[in-house]
């Protein structure tokens, strides 16, 4: 499929976006150009990497391109803006992000498990693949603290990897106060900070994504994550779950966009500590993310929101407590069902006997005409 932004020609095949430009006087030597004297414009065909875009009912809409460079960390963005009328280039400029360090912080209490797997994926794509990465941990209380310490510290020998920072606090578990002295601990330059979880699976690519859509003092990130659904329930048909990487399809049948959540975010320490950080005061879980979100809604920095392909929400078990109160348990099972399986999945575990019965009847019918 196509579309076309005046002169700018963009064609989906898949998952890759491909750009034909026609624009005059925009030249676009990011790809393999050919010069096209009859018309006095530049052509080329390239692969982007990303694209945002965002319309303003009085003004127009404002396109972002970035394409891949030559190299893993180098890319190019070209911005477009068309004021309900011809396009017009706004800006084409070059992007290093090979120095661009990535403070991921993970606030945790017990769980050792989770933080196993966690580990896994971030010695593979932090370590070995993307090395800009630095980790923080801040722990709550002290049951299973060792094993989580033991994790860390055989990850760092057999890997080589020093750029990790363990905290540990008392109390009561508080994610929002996790992140928060995880992010006014760093005593370095300004950084770029990932609020993480430990149920949280991220690529190589999503960490270029967290770069690109983020600028001290000015961008934000709030990436929408895609969620998993129970991998019980969506292989329940199979002999056995599949490997952890080919769970990770994005499809309606294998979980949703969580489009409600604003825990994960990418931003500048600078802007953290000037926004004036979390409200510490609010209680219940996700509370202060929302808080913070719309504080940055309420300023001069440009809030970037958009669905993240490689940013997954592992499916864990959710226990709805006995002490909650009745209107609370009730949304915290209704919750709860939406993070098991799809609509129609649901419906099948519903009507699981009839269909049962029906096929019982089937085999029955096949084993008289036999006989």
């Amino acid at each position: 499929s196509g579309s076309i932004l005046g002169s700018l020609v963009i064609v989906r095949r898949g998952d890759a976006l491909w750009v034909f430009s026609q624009l005059p006087g925009v030249e676009m030597h990011f790809g393999c150009s050919h010069s096209c004297q009859a018309r006095r414009c530049s052509l080329s065909f390239l692969v982007v990497a990303r694209r945002i875009y965002r319309t303003e009912r009085d003004k127009g809409t404002l396109y972002e391109l970035t394409f891949r460079g030559d190299q893993t960390h180098e890319f190019r963005r070209l911005v477009l803006f068309r004021p309900f009328g011809p396009i017009m280039k706004v800006k084409k400029e070059r992007l290093n992000m090979a120095g661009t360090l990535v403070n991921v912080i993970v606030p945790l209490a017990r769980r050792v498990d989770k933080f196993r797997q966690f580990m896994q994926n971030f010695r593979e794509i932090c370590i070995q693949q993307d090395r800009r990465v630095h980790l923080t941990v801040v722990y709550f209380g002290k049951e299973e603290m060792d094993e989580v310490k033991g994790i860390l510290e055989n990850t760092s020998r057999a890997a080589n990897f020093r750029n990790f920072t363990f905290i540990q606090l008392s109390g009561e578990f508080s994610r929002g106060k996790g992140l928060d002295v995880g992010a006014r601990s760093w005593k370095g330059s300004n950084v770029l900070l990932f609020f993480c979880d430990v149920d949280i699976y991220f690529t190589s690519d999503f960490l270029n994504t967290c770069r690109l859509n983020t600028q001290p003092g000015k961008k934000v990130f709030y990436p929408v994550l895609f969620s998993q659904y129970n991998p019980g329930i969506i292989y329940g048909h199979h002999d056995a779950v599949p490997a952890l990487e080919q769970q990770l399809v994005i499809k309606k049948e294998t979980g949703f966009w969580r489009d409600f959540g604003f825990g994960m975010t990418c931003q500048y320490r600078s802007d953290f500590i000037n926004i004036g950080g979390f409200d510490l005061d609010i209680r219940g879980w996700g509370g202060e993310d929302v808080h913070l979100y719309r504080k940055y809604l309420h300023s001069n920095l440009v809030v970037v929101r958009a669905p993240a392909r490689g940013l997954f929400h592992l499916w864990h078990e959710k226990r709805c407590e006995d002490e909650l109160a009745p209107e609370q348990y009730r949304m915290c099972m209704q919750s709860k069902a939406m993070n098991e399986a799809s609509h129609g999945q649901l419906g099948m575990l519903v009507f699981r006997h009839e269909i049962e019965a029906h096929l019982r009847r089937q085999r029955h019918k096949t084993g008289s005409k036999k006989s």
